[in-house]
Parts: structure tokens; sequence; C-alpha cells
């Protein structure tokens, strides 16, 4: 009896035991399981997708600057897949979101702020001026619009006073009858070249006596300037033919005549002389060596009534000095001298203005042709834009992930999205303008310019 009593106790006993085991498991697996719970709902709030944090910050863009500012779609541009973009939304539960949620996951896949964000910074960093350099002129000039253009001409004219010019031809002596059609010539060179006479063997006289001083006079009558006709007629009325003939002198000396010349100028020299040199020095030389320096002087002679061996040694100075040699028998031989040297002058104006009208036409064309092709780019990516993101909510729709509330409200802002980068096709068509505007202007200057020109050489 006692055996089976104790029995009883033992079974009562491995039964409380189990209760309680039990219990304690329960209890600890209850604990762990809301742990375990939380722990998700922790990992969940962390890993919450940032469509979800890009929709509740989400705000309709209104200016074209807010909608570079954004973020590229993941299938923007090149990686734009239409069948790629429904996997994608056929991933996402559209059903519970409202138009602005949808608006933004389809931006998040297939906006091209990127994109936009290239063009705006082009038409900012976009300079619609025509800055080509207008090419040295015949004649020094400044343009309507202020630009200047290098290249006055800056010609010196050497005349002999010796004693031979005294002599008389078809009734006036050379010296008047040179005088004369220098004085024309000077007044017919364009506006802005610089004039400069100088004179030799106008000192002393012929005789042998003489010969020291009047070899060692040149001078400069009439300082490199624009020309003046009351002080250039006064320069050359100082002198008259007396001495002898010191031709490489006065060449080596006109050197310094152009130490204040513009560099980029066109240096010339035209000597008027009835013969080859009298005095010591080597003309050839300093012809050669006035040509080669750094004034690079283009030596010219006219020769008046010069003998063929005189004609010989005078075509050779002006050889050396990269110029020309031209005789003339009279004054109406001058005259033809000075109105061949304007027709040439005509000519190059005229070729002058073919070439810069041609030079600018082609930048500003150059750039308007730049200027259409990034807007065309420009606008043709945001018809793209459009067109997909409706297919989008066409596909959403469709699918009845979306009712039609929804839809038209996300159609509406798509609209609106494509209205304002539509406005901002003026910012080209503004840069459009401008390079227009400015390229006939700088045409328009130098047509007239060079029809002024070449009206002043056409007289």
């Amino acid at each position: 009896m006692k055996k089976y009593f104790y029995l009883v106790l033992l079974s009562i006993f491995l039964c409380g035991v189990l209760v309680a085991c039990s219990s304690g498991e329960e209890a600890s697996s209850s604990k762990k399981k809301e742990a375990s719970n939380e722990k998700s709902e922790q990992a969940e709030e962390k890993e919450a997708p940032k469509e979800e944090s890009s929709e509740k910050d989400f705000e309709v863009a209104t200016t074209i600057e807010e909608i570079i500012e954004r973020d590229q779609g993941e299938y923007a541009g090149n990686s734009y897949n239409e069948a790629v973009i429904h996997r994608a939304l056929d991933e996402k539960n559209f059903q519970d979101k409202n138009s602005f949620q949808v608006y933004a996951n389809l931006l998040n896949l297939m906006s091209e702020s990127g994109k936009y964000e290239e063009y705006y910074k082009f038409t900012e960093s976009f300079n619609p001026k025509i800055e080509t350099a207008i090419s040295d002129a015949p004649g020094g000039m400044k343009l309507e619009n202020g630009q200047k253009v290098n290249g006055t001409a800056n010609i010196v004219i050497l005349l002999d006073a010796s004693g031979s010019m005294a002599q008389k031809v078809g009734g006036e002596t050379k010296m008047k009858q040179a005088k004369e059609a220098i004085n024309d010539f000077v007044a017919s060179m364009p506006e802005g070249s610089n004039i400069g006479l100088r004179v030799y063997g106008h000192k002393g006289s012929n005789a042998d006596s003489d010969k020291e001083l009047s070899c060692s006079s040149t001078e400069l009558v009439y300082e490199l300037q624009p020309y003046n006709k009351g002080k250039f007629g006064d320069a050359l009325g100082k002198f008259d033919p007396t001495g002898w003939t010191p031709i490489a002198k006065s060449i080596t000396e006109a050197k310094k005549d152009f130490k204040d010349a513009d560099s980029s100028s066109q240096n010339i020299i035209y000597i008027v002389s009835d013969g080859v040199g009298t005095c010591d020095g080597d003309p050839v030389k300093a012809a050669k060596e006035l040509h080669d320096s750094n004034i690079e002087a283009v030596v010219n002679i006219i020769g008046f009534d010069v003998d063929s061996n005189g004609q010989e040694q005078l075509l050779e100075v002006a050889e050396a000095g990269g110029g020309e040699f031209t005789t003339v028998e009279s004054e109406d031989d001058f005259k033809e001298v000075w109105e061949d040297e304007r027709v040439r002058l005509y000519n190059e104006w005229s070729s002058w203005n073919a070439d810069n009208f041609n030079d600018v036409s082609s930048v500003q064309s150059d750039k308007m042709n730049e200027l259409y092709g990034e807007r065309s780019d420009f606008m043709n990516l945001t018809y793209d834009e459009e067109s997909n993101l409706k297919e989008a909510v066409y596909y959403l729709e469709g699918n009845e992930q979306i009712g039609d509330e929804v839809s038209e409200e996300v159609i509406s802002m798509i609209e609106q999205r494509q209205e304002i980068l539509a406005s901002f096709e003026e910012t080209f068509n503004s840069l459009l303008e401008t390079v227009e505007e400015e390229g006939d202007k700088l045409k328009e200057s130098i047509e007239e310019k060079g029809d002024e020109m070449k009206e002043k050489y056409d007289d």
C-alpha cells in the first residue's frame, strides 16, 4: 500500500514538472517571437523603399530649374525599354496610391532631367556674339559696331629734289608735275592711312663743291600721320630741286620714319626720281635691308623721264625692295600710275569686303546651325519623355492598377511638365535671334565700309 502511495506521489510530481517545463517553453517561445517581430518591424522601417520617401516629399515642378534639379530616371534615354518598364510597373502596387504618388513613380523610372540639365547649361554658356577677327584692310577703319580693324596703310614718299628735277617736260618742270601728282595721290588715300614725305638732294647745289652737303641731305618734311591738305601742301612748298641724288641714304633713313607705325600695318615706300643715285652708297642693298627688316616696307619706284640705263638700275632697286618699278614721261603718265594704284586698292577693298563678309556669314551660320541642332534635340527629347510617361499611364489604367480619375490627373501633370519644357524653347529662339542680329549688323557694317571705300577709288 505504501509502495502504491509513493508511486502516485511520484506521478503527480512528474506531471507538475512537465507542465512547468511546457509553460516555460511556451513563455520563452512567445518572448522570442515578440522580439523577432519587433526586429522585423524595425528592419522594415529601415529598409523602406526610397520611392515611398520620394513620394512623401514629392512636389510637382513648376519651372525648368526645378525639373533639372530632380534625379534622372532609372530607364531614361537609351535605357528606355517598354517591356522593361511594364515589368517594373507590374512589380509595384499602385491601387492604393494617389495621382501624385503614381506620377512620382513614373518620373523615377523615365525622367530625362539629367539630359535637360545638359541643354540648360549649354544655353547658359553659349556665346551668341560674332567674334571672328576682321582681317587687315587696305586702309584703317572702324566698323559701325565699334570693332576696330588693324591694317592702316603707312605710306612714305621719297621725292628726288636733285637739280635734274628742275628740267622741263611738256612746258612744266619735273618737280612741279611730280608735286601735283603726289598731292593728288595722297589726297585719294583711304581714311586712316598715314602719309609721310621725305625729300633728298634738296640742299646745296649739283656743283662738285656742294656734293658732300647735298649727298648728306635727306629730310622728313611731313612726318608719318593722316593726310592734312594744308600741312602737306606747305611741306611740298618748302624745297626746290637743287642738288645731287642720295637715294641710298634716303632709303636707309626712311626706316626711322616708320618707328611709331602700327606693326600690323602695311608699310609702303614710293620713290619718285628722274635718275639713279649720284652719291656714295648702294641703293639696291639699302632697299633690300629695309624690305628684310622688321619694318618689312615695300619699296616702289616711279621713274620720271629716266634713260634706259637709269631704268635698269631703278628696276633693280625696286625688285630688291619687294616692289615694282614704273616709268613715266609726263604728268598724265603720273596720273595713270596713281589711277592704277587706285584700281589696285579698289580691288583690294572688294576682296576685303567679300572675304570678311563670307567669314562673318560662316561663323554666323555655324552658330545658328549649332543652336538649331540643340533646340531640335531638346524638343524631341521632351516629346519622347511625354510619350513614354503617357504610355505607362495607359498601361496602368488598362491593367486596372489605377482608375480613370487618377489617370486623368497624372496625364494632366505630364502635360503641365511638357508645357514648362516647351517654354524653354524660347531660350534657344532668343539666342538664335541674337546671333542673327549680331551677324547681320556686322555684315552690313562691312558692306557699308567696303562700298564707301570702293566708291572713293571709283571716282
